[in-house]
């Protein structure tokens, strides 16, 4: 199994100097935005904020987990945070988050060399829930999780710790 730790906390709270050069995965929530995020990105966290600054209403929040340590080479981390990113897209597409900016749906390129590996890729969300707005500091008492594992043939199945909001119609 691939495990894959994201502590997400609020952008406001993050210094720069936390970020710079620093990859990993952000969700941004424009000064509209109250029930869904309006965007779920991966990339050199800093650098991908300062391409969408204007692009949302303002003021826009959001949350950040940075992936990069010094023990974990620079593909490793790229890797992982578009792991999060599409595991986190199909979360929220599932519970009716799914972003409003979001074109594509996250990229399975990296699933496909973990699935060879390990089979199996479970990501553990600490910090703050990304999936609810950043005014309510939605906390996360211990962890979510997010487990994606091969299933018969060419399926794969999806579990995580989110529940499920009614249906809009």
């Amino acid at each position: 199994m691939h495990v894959i730790d994201a502590c997400f906390r609020r952008l406001s709270e993050i210094s720069i100097p936390d970020l710079l050069g620093e990859i990993g995965v952000y969700v941004l929530w424009s000064g509209r935005a109250k029930a869904r995020p309006s965007y779920i990105g991966e990339g050199n966290v800093l650098s991908r904020l300062v391409n969408h600054h204007d692009r949302f209403s303002k003021p826009f929040d959001g949350f950040a987990a940075v992936l990069s340590r010094a023990d974990v080479p620079w593909q490793r981390a790229k890797s992982n945070a578009t792991i999060v990113e599409t595991l986190l897209l199909h979360v929220a597409h599932d519970t009716d988050r799914a972003p409003a900016e979001n074109l594509a749906p996250g990229s399975f390129r990296a699933l496909d060399e973990l699935f060879e590996r390990h089979g199996t890729a479970r990501v553990n969300v600490s910090g703050l829930d990304p999936l609810r707005a950043p005014e309510e500091s939605p906390r996360i008492q211990g962890r979510k999780r997010i487990v994606l594992r091969s299933a018969a043939g060419e399926d794969i199945e999806l579990e995580h710790d989110w529940r499920y909001r009614r249906r809009r119609e």
